[in-house]
Formats: structure tokens, sequence, C-alpha cells
């Protein structure tokens, strides 16, 4: 049994998009940092528009239209008890820091054509502002969770 690729690919988006949107709470501890970040700043929107995406396909595809495997998950070791937890949060961390760094870019092409729904959009952006960093941090820790889980605790507890 291999780990499917969609799980590589969140990984990424968590990890990346965690990063630039726990840019400043990250530069403040290590200001050589800027350097890199300076280099994947102009792809934020693209970056945060294609992780918004991504948590869509995610949280449709493979949660809401798998709730019936989940018992697989809850039988097998903690690791994967923990990655059932996991899976959740990471589809709305895609979805809330994806929203977060592609406003621009979401707003230009959905959001623009219809008033009410650009200031639905707003208020939702003002309310998630404050917890960006702290999201973030969190995608990180997950996204390097699901690293983990896709490179080493996958094989615990199938008997691979």
């Amino acid at each position: 049994m291999a780990i499917s690729w969609f799980i590589w690919v969140t990984a990424l988006y968590l990890i990346i998009g965690g990063a630039l949107a726990a840019s400043s709470l990250i530069l403040a501890k290590k200001p050589n940092a800027k350097d890199l970040f300076a280099k994947i700043t102009p792809y934020q929107g693209t970056i945060g528009g294609t992780m918004f995406l991504w948590g869509i396909f995610d949280l449709v595809f493979h949660f809401l239209f798998q709730l019936g495997d989940w018992k697989f998950f809850f039988a097998g070791p903690i690791f994967w008890k923990i990655f059932a937890i996991a899976i959740p949060v990471a589809y709305l961390l895609e979805l809330g820091i994806g929203f977060l760094l592609g406003f621009g870019m979401i707003n230009a092409f959905a959001i623009k054509k219809n008033p009410q729904m650009a200031a639905k959009a707003e208020g939702v952006l003002k309310k998630l502002a404050p917890w960006q960093g702290t999201l973030g941090i969190i995608g990180i820790i997950t996204g390097i969770y699901w690293l983990l889980f896709a490179l080493f605790l996958w094989k615990i507890g199938i008997g691979a």
C-alpha cells in the first residue's frame, strides 16, 4: 500500500503556505530568513489561491466523500489516530491560510463582480487576519506531521 500523492501536495502546501502566513513571526525570530521570504513572497497570491482551491478539493473529495472509511484510522496505533485528527485540521488550515494569502487573487477573479460577496469576504478577512501568524505556525506543524506520516508512520500498523 503506497501513500497517495495528495498527502505530499497537502503537506507541502501547509508548510509553504504556513511559512508565508507566519513570515512576520519567523522574521522576528530569524532575521536572516528575509532573503528566502523575498524570493517566494511574489508568489504569495498564487500559492494562497491554489491552496484555497486545493483545500476545497480536499475537504469535499478526501473528507466528506470518505467519512465512512474513518474507522480504519481509529483502529490503528496512536499515530493513525493523530493523523485522523490532523486531516480535518489540515483541510481547514488550507482554506483559512489560502484565503488569507490569496485574498487579492480570489477577490480579483471571483468576488469582485458581486458586491455582497465582496463585503462578506472582507468581513471574513478582517476576522481571520489577526490569526494569520498562529494559523501559519499550526499549518507548518501539521504539514511536518503529514510529511512524517507519509515517510514513516503510515507503515506502522498496516503490516508493511
